[in-house]
C-alpha cells in the first residue's frame, strides 16, 4: 500500500473514532508525522494506520484507546518505534514466532558443529566420530539462546539511545529504567542498564547450574556425523521455509 493510500485509510478510520479516541490518536498522529521518530514516513504511517484499526476494533467492544495503549499516547508511540527499530515482536503471534526461531536457528547450527566434528577425523583418515549428546545441554542452549539474544538486543537498544542523545524539548518520555538514556535508576554510563545486564548474567548462571542437574538424570543418545548433517539440513530448511518470511512482513 503506497503512503497516499494509508493515510486516506487512516482518515477514514479517524472519523469512525469517538471524539475521546480521536484526541488519543491525534497526539500518534502528530508524534510520528512531525519527525519525533526516527522511522521513515512510510513505517510511521502503516504503524498509525495499524493503530487506527486497533482503536475501531476495540472502540466496538467498549474499549477506549487509552485503556488498550495506556495513559500517555505519545509514550506508547515511542516505546513503539524503538521496537520497530530493534525488530522485537509485538503481538502474541510474532513473539512465538520470534521466541521459537531463536532456539531452532540455535540448535540446527549446533547440529552443523557435531557434524563437522564428526567428519573430521574421516577426513584425515580414522574413524567417523559419534557424538553423545545430552538432552539437557539441548535445552539449556535453547534457552541460552534466547537469554544471549535478549541481553544484545537490550544492550544495543540503550547504547542506540544513548547515542541519540537528548530528546526534543517538550516530548513525553516513555515511562520505565531506560525512558532516558544515562539517567534510569540502576543504569551505567550512557544509558547502559547495570540492573538488566546483571539480571540477565545471573539468569545465564542458574541455568548452566540447573543444565548441570538435568545432565544427571536426562537421557542422552549418541548421534553420527549423518544424523547431524540430516537434522541440520531439515533446520535450515525450517529456518528458511518458516522464519525466513519475517523480513517480508
Amino acid at each position: 500500500m503506497y503512503i497516499h493510500e494509508m493515510i486516506g485509510e487512516t482518515k477514514r478510520l479517524r472519523q469512525q473514532m469517538t471524539p475521546e479516541n480521536e484526541a488519543y490518536f491525534g497526539e500518534m498522529v502528530l508524534y510520528f508525522r512531525s519527525g519525533s521518530s526516527s522511522l521513515s514516513e512510510a513505517k510511521g504511517e502503516e504503524l498509525l494506520l495499524d493503530i487506527a484499526r486497533q482503536i475501531i476494533k476495540n472502540q466496538a467492544k467498549g474499549i477506549s484507546a487509552a485503556e488498550r495503549f495506556g495513559p500517555d499516547p505519545k509514550a506508547y508511540c515511542a516505546e513503539l518505534a524503538e521496537d520497530v527499530k530493534a525488530r522485537k515482536p509485538r503481538t502474541l503471534k510474532d513473539k512465538i514466532k520470534y521466541y521459537t526461531m531463536i532456539p531452532w536457528v540455535a540448535l540446527t547450527w549446533v547440529f552443523f558443529i557435531y557434524m563437522i566434528t564428526g567428519f573430521f577425523s574421516k577426513w584425515f583418515g580414522g574413524e567417523l566420530e559419534y557424538t553423545l549428546i545430552s538432552t539437557s545441554s539441548l535445552l539449556i542452549i535453547a534457552v541460552l539462546s534466547i537469554v544471549l539474544v535478549e541481553l544484545v538486543t537490550r544492550f544495543l537498544g540503550q547504547s542506540s539511545k544513548a547515542n541519540e542523545g537528548q530528546e526534543p524539548a517538550g516530548e513525553a518520555k516513555p515511562a520505565g529504567p531506560a525512558a532516558r538514556p544515562g539517567m534510569a535508576p540502576n543504569a551505567g554510563p550512557r544509558g547502559f542498564n547495570l540492573r538488566a545486564f546483571g539480571t540477565y548474567i545471573a539468569v545465564a548462571a542458574v541455568l548452566i547450574v540447573v543444565g548441570t542437574v538435568l545432565n544427571r538424570v536426562m537421557p542422552a543418545f549418541t548421534v553420527s556425523p549423518w544424523d547431524s548433517l540430516i537434522l541440520f539440513a531439515v533446520g535450515l530448511a525450517g529456518q528458511i521455509f518458516f522464519f525466513g518470511r519475517r523480513s517480508k512482513n
